[in-house]
């Protein structure tokens, strides 16, 4: 029996518009009304379980795995990065678009104007996926930093979209120097993100299935791109592992299990099928 079930978001729980809908929350009801969790597996950052139409009851694993939310939105676990690999790259890369996510704040060196300008040429939902990649209300981001400032800071994961080919080279290879620290696993190859080594969806919602008191054979993951690799495998082995069919080939073949796609509800009814 299934008794945590641990969605991303774009491309799998969330419709075609990337938001949520009644469909999927009553979906997100009923899963709570039989007795059983249901965690969020994003690498967007989410600093509360009410975010993006959520109501509550949730667990979020975010930020590729290094931040983590219990049910009733408390910080449960945080996996912060090297501290001297963050100095590093900001000390390397200073005028560069990067959020550095912290667990209240996403800081930048850049203005509001140029950090909107860097993914300001991409189609309009992955500039949906973007915005929500740090996002909450309140003051969640902090701009016109110094290299200072952030490498004083806190920091759980890494985000990037760079536009010139040579800065994105130049970027990649930087993190694979520091390969044995930290790991790069963006969700669409034009991205970087980047957390401490071992921290991903697949660890953490392991993570949050001990915390529940739930074995991890008693969980269901469901995912559709690069950064849910880990977490499709990870399960596969246990056999509750499934990619949308708009998933990209290596979720697939990571899953092993192909649903439908999430336009048409493929994780909410899923699911519902599987308290059934």
């Amino acid at each position: 029996m299934i008794k945590l079930f641990a969605a991303d978001l774009d491309g799998t729980l969330l419709n075609a518009l990337h938001v949520t809908d009644p469909v999927i929350l009553h979906s997100l009801r009923r899963v709570r009304e039989a007795g059983r969790h249901f965690s969020i597996a994003t690498g967007r950052t989410l600093r509360s379980n009410n975010a993006l139409g959520f109501e509550g009851n949730v667990a979020v694993v975010c930020a590729n795995g290094s931040l983590v939310l219990d049910e009733e939105g408390r910080l449960a676990r945080v996996s912060m990065m090297p501290r001297e690999f963050v100095e590093a790259i900001v000390r390397e890369f200073p005028k560069t678009p990067l959020d550095y996510i912290g667990v209240e704040h996403t800081y930048h060196t850049g203005s509001e104007d140029e950090h909107a300008a860097s993914y300001g040429h991409m189609p309009l939902w992955r500039k949906v996926v973007m915005r929500g990649m740090s996002m909450t209300g309140g003051p969640e981001h902090v701009y016109g930093c110094s290299p200072q400032d952030i490498a004083a800071q806190d920091i759980c994961k890494i985000n990037a979209h760079i536009k010139g080919m040579d800065e994105a080279r130049a970027l990649r290879e930087f993190i694979d120097d520091w390969s044995d620290q930290v790991i790069n696993a963006p969700f669409n190859p034009s991205m970087i993100e980047v957390t401490a080594k071992g921290v991903n969806k697949g660890e953490a919602v392991a993570w949050l299935a001990d915390y529940l008191g739930v074995s991890q054979d008693e969980v269901a993951v469901y995912g559709d791109s690069g950064n849910d690799i880990q977490m499709l495998e990870r399960f596969a082995a246990r056999g509750h592992a499934y990619a949308t069919s708009n998933g990209n080939d290596e979720a697939k073949r990571a899953a092993g299990n192909v649903i439908g796609p999430c336009a048409l509800h493929a994780v909410p009814r899923h699911m519902l099928r599987s308290l059934r």
